[in-house]
C-alpha cells in the first residue's frame, strides 16, 4: 500500500479520518445486526461486503476487513458460515496462538543463525476460506493453508537457511 494513501496532509487527511470513523461505525453496527429483521440484516451485510470491507483493505486495516467480511458472511449465508466454523479444528484465538508460537520459534532460530528477516503470520478467516473453496471448487479437507507464516529474507542463501529451520509436522 502506498504511504501517501494513509499519511497525507490537508483535506485528504480529513477524508481518510472520516473513512476510518465510518469503518468503526459500520463495525459497531455489524455487532448489533442481530436486533434487526433478517431482510435488513442481509441488505446491510451485503453493503458491508461490497463497500466497507474493501475500504478497510485499501487502507491496510486487515483486522477490520476480515471482521467485517466474517460478520457479513454470517448474515448472508449462515448455513455455509456455520458449516465452515464446525469444520475448523480450532477457534481463531487458538490458531493465532499456534502462529505466535511458530513465529517465536522461527525468530529465535533465525536470530541464532544471524539471519536478517521480516516475519509475519495470520490465520485465514471464515469468509476467506469459503471464498477460496468456491473459487477453486475445493472441499474443506483439500485446504492446506488455514494458517500462514511468511518469512522474508534478503538473499537466496538466507532463504535456504530459513527453509532449513522450518519443520512441517507429519
Amino acid at each position: 500500500m502506498p504511504a501517501s494513501s494513509v499519511f497525507c496532509a490537508g483535506p485528504a487527511r480529513e477524508q481518510v479520518r472520516i473513512i476510518v470513523v465510518k469503518l468503526a461505525d459500520r463495525l459497531h453496527n455489524m455487532h448489533t445486526l442481530e436486533h434487526l429483521r433478517p431482510d435488513k440484516q442481509r441488505r446491510i451485510a451485503a453493503e458491508t461486503l461490497d463497500i466497507y470491507a474493501p475500504l478497510a483493505d485499501r487502507l491496510g486495516i486487515g483486522t477490520i476487513k476480515w471482521e467485517l467480511e466474517d460478520m457479513s458472511f454470517h448474515y448472508m449465508n449462515p448455513e455455509a458460515y456455520y458449516k465452515i466454523v464446525s469444520m475448523m479444528d480450532a477457534k481463531r484465538s487458538e490458531r493465532e496462538g499456534y502462529i505466535k508460537d511458530a513465529i517465536d520459534y522461527l525468530r529465535g532460530t533465525l536470530d541464532s543463525l544471524g539471519i536478517k528477516y521480516d516475519i509475519s503470520g495470520r490465520p485465514k478467516h471464515i469468509y476467506s476460506i469459503w471464498r477460496k473453496m468456491q473459487k477453486k471448487k475445493l472441499a474443506f479437507e483439500q485446504l492446506y493453508d488455514l494458517r500462514a507464516v511468511r518469512v522474508m529474507v534478503d538473499d537466496v542463501a538466507a532463504c535456504y537457511a530459513a527453509l532449513g529451520v522450518v519443520r512441517v509436522p507429519a
